[in-house]
């Protein structure tokens, strides 16, 4: 069951570090369920938007569908003003992520950048716990595994 003081709290308050990053979504995604990807909306603040766009039945690897997701949100950003998302990676069953979820990774970064959206953060949801993800791991490991944030 979320924490509703806790989101009540982060949806009126700046998400300005990695670690609010991860707060939000662990409070708005206490473990995963189902494999899908979650779209948050920042306005200028970086304060949340009262939108959350969940999309699911994404195929299991990107394909030429990825720029139609990137248009969708591009669509999205401006009808709700927001500045910047936070795309949110919900993996249920899994403590890592894998190849194929590093190439969704990859695929999204790209295409949101062709569509001049800013990406604030990537974030993994997985049985292993909530993590920012990102393809310039500090250590250069790519095995998928990543330390989360506190």
């Amino acid at each position: 069951m979320p924490d509703n003081d806790m989101l009540e709290r982060l949806i009126h308050t700046p998400i300005r570090t990695d670690d609010d990053v991860v707060s939000l979504v662990t409070a708005l995604l206490e473990r995963p369920v189902t494999r899908q990807c979650w779209v948050l909306f920042l306005d200028e603040r970086a304060v949340p938007i009262s939108f959350v766009m969940p999309v699911s039945e994404l195929p299991w690897q990107p394909d030429e569908h990825v720029d139609d997701l990137a248009a969708l949100v591009a669509d999205v950003v401006q009808q709700v003003a927001a500045a910047e998302v936070v795309l949110v990676w919900e993996r249920p069953g899994e403590d890592r992520l894998y190849p194929v979820d590093w190439e969704w990774v990859d695929a999204c970064e790209c295409a949101l950048r062709e569509h001049d959206v800013r990406l604030r953060a990537q974030v993994a949801v997985h049985t292993g716990g909530t993590a920012i993800v990102s393809l310039d791991e500090p250590d250069g490991s790519d095995d998928g595994v990543l330390a989360l944030a506190s």
